[in-house]
């Protein structure tokens, strides 16, 4: 099985002329974005980060393997990964998001046929306003449904399912 990759961060732009660079952190920390061991780039090259401090959302970090600023422009946009197992296990009440992809989600509803399947998980993402879960349908498009405490998520890994309050009107393909 291939080795599990993790999003950490995105390097953003060249900061100075040494090859230092902003990172935008995808960590809860974001100083932890250079914490994790050596990171790679999606082609596989492999550098070591230096985080320096953090302002204004991004990490200020260099790498042994930068040392220029054309270097560092030339990674602009580029994401870091680390390996699954570099990570720290997370406690009972945590989980990665990564790790959700691919699950199950079933939706808990009012409905008198009680659960209702609508998919696998493709993508989660936040755009500012809260976790967003992207499901991919069987025979529909994908859907875009909340996630957080307040849906009352139900995560079994051992059937990789999650269970949510999802209201039947965000599964309507009819409306916009």
């Amino acid at each position: 099985m291939a080795e599990k990759l993790i999003e950490i961060g995105a390097i953003a732009s060249a900061h100075g002329i040494k090859g230092q660079f902003k990172v935008k952190a995808f960590c809860d920390d974001p100083m932890d974005v250079a914490s994790y061991g050596a990171v790679c780039f999606e082609n596989g090259d492999v550098i070591t980060l230096k985080a320096h401090s953090h302002a204004k959302g991004f990490v200020l970090c260099s790498a042994k393997e930068i040392t220029s600023r054309n270097q560092a422009e030339g990674l602009r946009g580029t994401l870091l990964y680390v390996s699954r197992n570099q990570l720290p296990d997370a406690s009972d009440d945590e989980i990665y998001h990564a790790d959700l992809i691919g699950y199950h989600v079933i939706a808990r509803g009012a409905e008198p046929a009680g659960h209702i399947s609508v998919g696998h998980i493709i993508g989660i993402f936040d755009f500012g306003a809260g976790t967003v879960l992207e499901i991919k349908r069987s025979g529909k498009k994908p859907v875009m449904v909340p996630f957080g405490d307040a849906y009352a998520p139900e995560i079994d890994d051992d059937t990789q399912s999650l269970v949510l309050d999802i209201a039947s009107s965000w599964l309507d393909d009819s409306k916009p």
